[in-house]
C-alpha cells in the first residue's frame, strides 16, 4: 500500500506541475527575442549571448571560404549537399528573420494548425497578438502588386489564428510604402498554455497512430486469409471438374 500511495503522490505532483501555465513572449523589431515565464521564473531563450559571436565567426569564415573556393569545389559541394531536416518554425525564423522570414512564419503556423498537432493551438491563449507590415518596391506598380500579395497571405493567416486560438488583444495590418523601396515587419505575441494539454495531445495522437497501424495489420491479415480461401476453393472446383470429366 505504501508503494501505491507513493506512486499516486508522484502522479498527482506531476499533474499539478503540468497544470501551471507557462507564458511565452515573442517580439520582433529588427531583432527576434523569445522569453519564457513559468511561475516567478522568467528566462530569455533567444538570442543567446554566444549566438552573436557565432554569427560573426560564420560570416568571416564564409567570406574566407568564398575567396579560396574553386569552381570544381563548388560543384562537388552542390552534389554532396543533402536535403535539410525540418526544424522548429521559431528556430527557422530566428535563422532567417526579416520580412520574408515573417511571411514564412505565418505560412508555417497555418500549416501547423492544419496538421497533426492542430489540436494544441485550440488551447493556446494569446494575451496579445500584434503584426504590422510595410511594403515598398522600386515603383508604384510593383508596390501595389507586392501589397496585394502580402495581404493575401497575412489576412487569411491571421483570421485562422484568431479563429482557432483564444486571442484577447490583437491587431494587424499591411501598409504600402510608395516613397521608399523597403520592406519592414514588426510583431509581438504573448501567449500562455498549460503543458498538460501538450502531453494529452501527444498521447491522443500516439493512440490514433497506433490504432491506424493495428487496423492496417488486421486488414492485411484478412485479405491474405481471403486470398488463401479463394485459392483453395478454386483448386477444389478444378478437382471436381476433372473427376466429372472422367
Amino acid at each position: 500500500m505504501v508503494a501505491l500511495y507513493v506512486i499516486l503522490a508522484i502522479i498527482a505532483f506531476f499533474i499539478v506541475l503540468f497544470s501551471i501555465r507557462f507564458t511565452l513572449y515573442l517580439t520582433y523589431d529588427n531583432d527576434f527575442k523569445v522569453d519564457v515565464k513559468w511561475l516567478f521564473i522568467k528566462r530569455a531563450i533567444l538570442p543567446k549571448p554566444k549566438d552573436s559571436k557565432k554569427k560573426e565567426k560564420k560570416k568571416s569564415e564564409k567570406k574566407k571560404q568564398e575567396k579560396e573556393k574553386k569552381p570544381e569545389d563548388e560543384k562537388s559541394e552542390e552534389q554532396s549537399e543533402e536535403k535539410p531536416k525540418k526544424e522548429n518554425m521559431l528556430v527557422t525564423f530566428y535563422k532567417n528573420q526579416g520580412f520574408s522570414g515573417v511571411i514564412q512564419l505565418l505560412n508555417d503556423t497555418v500549416s501547423a494548425i492544419g496538421g497533426m498537432f492542430g489540436s494544441i493551438f485550440r488551447h493556446l491563449v494569446f494575451r496579445e497578438l500584434k503584426l504590422y507590415l510595410r511594403v515598398g518596391a522600386d515603383d508604384s506598380a510593383e508596390t501595389a502588386m507586392l501589397y496585394g500579395k502580402t495581404c493575401s497571405v497575412v489576412f487569411p493567416a491571421m483570421g485562422l489564428i484568431t479563429g482557432t486560438c483564444k486571442v484577447k488583444d490583437f491587431g494587424y495590418g499591411v501598409e504600402p510604402n510608395f516613397i521608399q523601396p523597403e520592406k519592414t515587419a514588426y510583431f509581438k505575441a504573448v501567449l500562455s498554455m498549460r503543458p498538460i494539454f501538450i502531453t494529452n495531445a501527444v498521447i491522443v495522437l500516439a493512440f490514433k497512430l497506433l490504432f491506424k497501424v493495428v487496423i492496417k495489420l488486421l486488414s492485411n491479415k484478412s485479405t491474405e486469409s481471403d486470398d488463401g480461401k479463394k485459392v483453395d476453393g478454386s483448386e477444389k472446383d478444378s478437382e471436381k471438374i476433372s473427376q466429372g470429366g472422367k
